[in-house]
């Protein structure tokens, strides 16, 4: 047990000096290899990572979660969920170069138009998304095409704490945070510090299939998804338009990043019209998710639930919500 627990220690130890040199590495590997060969150099390790946790993503169970317009061709959702979910992750490590014809080629922004007309005054927007895709790179592929994104995430570990904030230091703009952590917005921050968020020219992306906070169950096809309104209330708050946005992987190293259509201004108000918005959040996620359902990850799998039952439908109708202290 003595040795066990010294070999412990030793690995906690080494791992953040490990994590620093890796990412010196790559940074350096970035800059001197062409992106095809980059890409072919780590996807082993890349699909090694993956395989040793496929067993924890349990693959075919969140197969069998999702409605019938998100399941076929299932040998591609097993190959993606076992070989190819961390290879584009790389990215995050030199978010700074994003901005350079060289990366910047390899995203392209759909429906970007919602965003802009979104513009007109600056009310704000809050962007809802999902975890699908490789969606760690989406506020760093926005920061690069000018579109100042903060996300709201949990905590890194802190042994990586130093790593992860000197990295996120490099997508500009600097005074702009790329995260938010959720554990500092309990309970839900005041006006003011929302209206500061959503300063002019800045969005806030929420992520809504998290199993924190307010929820309330929206029915889809033959399904039930748990959506969490943290997006809602936080756009309700500022007065902000609340936008779909999703970001897929095209080909290899290639993405496309969709804006879907702002939610309806009569749906946000006061007392807002919790159905209604969801409805449209998921009919607009599913135009990217049903084209590309094997990059759904397991927390979204988790959202979704049969609707089985009579019991289950009055549920959804009603709106029933379960109540936590987080956003």
């Amino acid at each position: 047990m003595f040795v066990a627990s010294a070999a412990t220690r030793l690995v906690l130890r080494l791992k953040l000096p490990v994590a620093w040199a890796a990412f010196y590495f790559l940074r350096l590997c970035e800059r001197l290899l062409p992106p095809s060969v980059l890409s072919l150099l780590l996807w082993p390790p890349a699909a090694a990572w993956d395989l040793l946790h496929l067993r924890q993503r349990m693959p075919l169970t969140c197969w069998r979660r999702f409605p019938a317009s998100w399941r076929h061709k299932r040998w591609r959702f097993l190959r993606r969920q076992g070989l190819g979910l961390y290879h584009s992750q790389f990215f995050c490590i030199w978010p700074d170069r994003l901005c350079g014809r060289r990366w910047l080629d390899r995203c392209r922004l759909e429906g970007a138009g919602n965003l802009i007309a979104a513009r007109e005054g600056d009310p704000g927007v809050v962007l809802a998304s999902l975890h699908f895709g490789p969606y760690e790179l989406l506020p760093y592929w926005l920061r690069a095409y000018g579109i100042v994104t903060t996300s709201v995430r949990v905590k890194p570990p802190d042994s990586l704490k130093s790593l992860t904030d000197y990295q996120c230091s490099l997508s500009p703009p600097a005074d702009a945070p790329v995260f938010l952590y959720a554990e500092d917005l309990i309970p839900l921050p005041r006006f003011s510090h929302v209206r500061k968020i959503l300063g002019p020219g800045r969005r806030l992306l929420v992520m809504v299939d998290v199993a924190q906070g307010i929820q309330v169950d929206v029915p889809f096809e033959d399904r039930i998804f748990r959506m969490s309104t943290g997006a809602i209330r936080l756009a309700t708050m500022a007065n902000a338009e609340l936008i779909p946005c999703l970001i897929a992987e095209i080909s290899t190293w290639k993405f496309a990043i969709r804006f879907g259509a702002p939610v309806p201004r009569q749906y946000l108000g006061n007392v807002p019209d919790m159905r209604a918005i969801g409805a449209h959040l998921l009919k607009e996620f599913s135009q990217v998710v049903s084209r590309y359902p094997e990059q759904c990850k397991m927390r979204l799998a988790r959202a979704m639930r049969p609707l089985a039952e009579s019991g289950a439908k009055r549920s959804a109708v009603s709106h029933t919500v379960t109540v936590s202290e987080s956003v």
